[in-house]
Formats: C-alpha cells, structure tokens, sequence
C-alpha cells in the first residue's frame, strides 16, 4: 500500500531519425527513434544491459585474497528492452503499441575450504559452498488508442497483458571424508509467477480552464502460480545413500474491475480542490469484494511564497507482498487474496508546507499519519522461504501504523543543484498471534538522509555527488537461551535446537519481541563526472567518469547470529558483498 510510479514511453520522432548509444564498464544500452512512414507512423527501440558481475569477479578476488579458506561471491546483471510503434490516424485520433521486457539475477555466496587430518593422521577434507540465488524480471505488453472526442473532452483505451516472474533460491552444498567422498547437496526455494491481462479506458473532461474532470473504468485478471521446491542428495564413501525431489505448487485467480471519478477544481483565486471517489470489486472462488474508496486534497496559496497542501486517502489492495527477509529484494512474494484472505487497507491523513525562497532556496516540511488493516506476517521458523502452497493457513493477521515527517532544503541556480533531504519515520505492526504490543516493522528505516548537488563549471564539464544514509533494518535475534540436561530419546524435540550432537543438552531460544535487533546503518559516497563534447558531424559526445561506494563501506546485506555455549552469549555476525565500483561509459546522441 503505497505510492504509484506511472511510467509512459515516450513516442518516436515522426520526422528525423536520431538516438543514442553509451558503452561502460559496467552496463551499455542503445536508443534508436525514428519515422516509419514520415508524420503519420514512429517507433521508438531502447536496449539495455550490464556486466557488473564481470566487474566484481577481480573486486572480489582481491577481497578473498587475505582468506584463501573462507571466500565470498557476488554476482549480478540485467538486461531490459523497451519498444513502441506510435500511429497517427488524423490529428484527433493515434494508436499506440509498447512492449517491455526485463530480466535480472544476483547471486551471493561463501565458499569454505579446511584440511584436517583423523585420530589415526589420515588427511580430512572439508569444503562447503552456501548461495543464494535470486532471478526476477517482468514482461508487459500494450495496445491503446488516444482520441479528441471534442474540444473539451479527451480519451484514451488501452489493453495490456503483464507478467511477473521471481525465484529465490539458497544451495548447499559440501564435500568432506577421506577424499571428499561424503557429498552432501540441498536446494530449497519459491517461485511467484503473476500475470494480468485488462482493459482500461479513461476520459478527460475540461469544461473550464479552472476546472477537470477525470473519470474512467478498469478490468483485470489476475492469476497467481506460486511453487515451492526442495532437492537433496547424500552421499556416503561415494555411494548413493540417500535424498528427496519435493516440489508443491498452487494457482489462485482473481476479477477485478473498478469504476472512478475525480474533480479537480480552483474554488478561489488561493484555494484548488481535489476530489475522488473509486469504486472496486475483486471476485475470486466463493467470495466477492466490494470496497469504496474517497479522497480529497486541498492545497491553499497562502502567500506568494508559501502554499499548504492537505490531503486523506483510503486505499485497497487486493494482494499481499510476503517479505521472505529483512532483505528488500523485488523477489518478495505477491499473494492473492481469497475467500479466506480480506484486502488490506489504508487510511492515510497528509499535510505539508512549501516554501520558495529568495536566491533560489526552497524548503519542503511535510508530515504524515497512516494506518493499515488486514496485513499478512508469516508465524513460523522458516522465514526465507515460508510455505506458500499453505497461504491461508500459516499467515497471521495484523495492523500496521506509519506516521513521521519529511524536510527538503534546496538551493537551485543556473550552475548549481544542491538539496537535502531528512525522513524522520516510525513503522509499526501489531499480530495478536505474534506479540502482545506494536512492535517495528523490518522496513522501520527511523533515520534517513540523503545529500545531493551538481556543479556545471563550463558547458562542458559538470560534477556530481551524493550521500545516503538510513537506518539498518530490523530483524529478530534470540536474547536468551535456557539449557536442559535431557535424554535425547525422551526429548519431544519441538521448539528446540541442538547446539553439539554430544553434550547432552537441549537449548532453547527465548526471545524479547519481535525485530529486536537492527542491522547496521547504510551509507555510501556516490561520485562522479560528465565532460561534454561537440562531434565534427555536429552530434553530443559525453564521457562519465564515476565511482559508487566510493569509500568503499561494505554495508552490511545479511546478519545472523550464532550462540557460544562455551561462552554462554550471542555473537552477531554481518556481511557486506558490495564494495567500491569505479566505472566510466561513452555516450554519443546522434
């Protein structure tokens, strides 16, 4: 339940053909544009793709250098393409046809080699390799046609088809025995596919150039494919001993169709209003949703240099982002709802002041208060992949609340772009089935910071930086552990873990609340540098010299904890797997 990004592809150029392309040490892309018959018919064509993995591999052999025996792993690319094909039929009337298509993959892991020898001084092998791999990517695809009904009244009918694709994944696997005979091999996992076919149509009506109307109807269809897998293999003095293929899967669908009017309108010379009101109704097997949405903003030009916006939004959504981690990855699950699973929903109150100042200075405060129904938290130990195929029965229900204030500062002149911006923010949930008080989110990011500026010295050369900062995010560690001398043929073994096959003890976690720890606090320098150059042939040349993480802080990315009978204490460990990246790229606009 948050914002909305509308992304348009911008039409070809229906006279002249011209475009862009830029090489780096990190990614390329190509842009080409141009008329397919000259003012009536365009296309516009955009490739992308990058080679960070090829980048980090060295990154990372020097890292691993100084631990030959405990070495980590990163890798990562993507490509995407866009296309349009835009059509004017006469000078009221255009068609229009887009494509997307995208795909990305990370892969972090360590790699441990030992080399040991037994009680009789015969050598021992050990080695183990633990990963994550995570893939996701999307496909949309859209047909539309705008049109000038009349001189007041604007509409525009479009059909498309979406999918959403992600699989996480963690691999383990290991070697150990007299020449590394015993093998041992588990992969675990999810995989979410979401695809939507619809129909939208939307029309603009400005019977005053004070006054718009906006109103329109939307269909979908949602299905949802959601699988789960895990494959082991065991194997002793090299001979099969054992192992598993298990694999479960489920397919839910859903209709959903809406209907909305909007009314934006200046009511005074200081005074604009906006008012909506949305209709939805989701269908699925044995159930229907019929939700109303209103919302209203005002924004009152309280003096020339001051303006004050206010604004209460309600809000349904009709699936659920499952977090596997505290990691914010987009391989997040999506999860339908059912007969059994309500919307969730949001009430949002917001309000802010703007300022434009003297000499190019401006100052936004802003501040909002947000509550929300109906959310979803997994109740079980199996946090990385929770078991989807069971949705309706092992997803707690719950509240969560949001509320904080935002601040920009900016100076902005012909030469010189500088701003800063602070978030101050509380981010609260409340599972009845989970804990008996609000307790923070994982997101609940209570600081964050952002510095930015540009600096043109000439036409040709400018120089930009930037600073960000936030708070770690939140996850759960044990605070206590209480030891049980027991017989392990009499132990029930729930709710417990051995800590040493051979001690004798059972141990069990006890915990304060729910996300009681945070991570470390993100930060990192982004640098760089843009020279600008007029080819012979008249066409834009731009070198970018840059450098991301540029004092190199290894943020950390995953943090677990591992307890020390010995010591009788918790020992946090955390991982950082992205270090300092230089990079430069060539750009020629022709």
């Amino acid at each position: 339940m948050s914002s909305v990004v509308d992304v348009m592809t911008r039409p070809g150029d229906m006279k002249e053909y011209h475009g862009a392309f830029s090489i780096g040490l990190i990614d390329g892309n190509i842009q080409f544009e141009g008329p397919i018959v000259k003012d009536k018919t365009s296309f516009n064509l955009a490739l992308r793709r990058s080679w960070v993995d090829v980048v980090t591999t060295p990154i990372f052999a020097i890292i691993n250098r100084d631990n030959p025996d405990d070495k980590m792993s990163f890798s990562y690319n993507f490509w995407d393409a866009n296309a349009g094909i835009t059509h004017i039929i006469n000078p009221r009337n255009r068609l229009y046809v887009n494509f997307y298509a995208g795909d990305d993959r990370l892969k972090t892991g360590e790699n441990y080699e030992s080399n040991f020898t037994d009680a009789y001084g015969n050598p021992i092998y050990s080695w183990f390799d633990n990963s994550i791999k995570v893939t996701w990517g999307n496909i949309l695809a859209s047909a539309g046609w705008k049109s000038e009904l009349t001189s007041d009244i604007q509409s525009d009918v479009t059909a498309y088809y979406s999918l959403n694709r992600s699989k996480m994944a963690h691999e383990w696997q290991s070697k150990d025995g007299v020449e590394e005979k015993n093998e041992e091999y588990e992969s675990v996992g999810n995989i979410c596919n979401v695809s939507t076919i619809g129909a939208k149509s939307s029309f603009l009506w400005q019977p005053h150039q004070k006054h718009k109307v906006r109103f329109g109807a939307q269909y979908e269809y949602h299905m949802y494919d959601i699988g789960r897998f895990d494959v082991t293999d065991y194997k002793e003095n090299g001979e099969q001993k054992g192992g598993s293929n298990v694999e479960e899967g489920a397919v839910y669908d859903g209709h959903e169709m809406s209907l909305y009017i909007e009314d934006e309108m200046n009511l005074t010379d200081w005074m604009t209003a906006n008012a909506g009101l949305r209709y939805v109704m989701f269908a699925v097997p044995g159930k229907v949703y019929n939700r109303v949405e209103p919302r209203v903003a005002l924004k009152f030009q309280c003096a020339d240099f001051l303006s004050a916006k206010v604004s209460y939004t309600e809000m349904n959504q009709f699936n659920h982002q499952i977090a596997t981690t505290y990691i914010d990855l987009p391989s997040n699950t999506w999860m339908p709802v059912t007969d059994k699973i309500a919307p969730m929903l949001s009430r949002q109150v917001a309000g802010g002041f703007y300022f434009s100042l003297p000499y190019g200075l401006s100052l936004n405060v802003e501040g909002w208060w947000k509550t929300m129904d109906n959310l979803r938290e997994y109740t079980g130990s199996n946090s990385l992949f929770p078991p989807l195929t069971r949705w309706e029965s092992t997803f707690a229900k719950g509240l969560g609340r949001s509320y904080g204030g935002e601040f920009e500062f900016a100076w902005r002149k012909p030469k010189v772009d500088l701003s800063a911006s602070y978030t101050l923010s509380w981010n609260e949930r409340y599972f009845e089935n989970i804990y008996r008080d609000w307790y923070p989110d994982r997101n609940d990011h209570r600081h964050k910071l952002t510095l930015s500026g540009t600096y043109k010295f000439t036409k040709r050369l400018e120089v930009y930086a930037a600073w960000n900062f936030h708070s770690g995010s939140r996850f759960t560690v044990p605070t206590q552990v209480v030891s049980q001398k027991i017989d392990p043929e009499q132990d029930p073994g729930y709710g417990v873990i051995w800590f040493g096959p051979d001690d004798g003890f059972r141990h069990r976690y006890f915990y304060s609340s729910p996300n009681n720890v945070k991570m470390p606090a993100y930060h990192r320098l982004d640098l760089g540098f843009n020279f600008h150059k007029t080819t012979k042939r008249g066409n834009e040349s731009i070198w970018n010299l840059s450098v991301y993480n540029a004092y190199c802080r290894m943020n950390a990315m995953i943090a677990f904890t591992d307890y020390d009978a010995e010591k009788g204490k918790f020992i946090g460990k955390a991982n950082g797997i992205v270090p300092i990246i230089p990079s430069f790229s060539y750009t020629l606009r022709f």
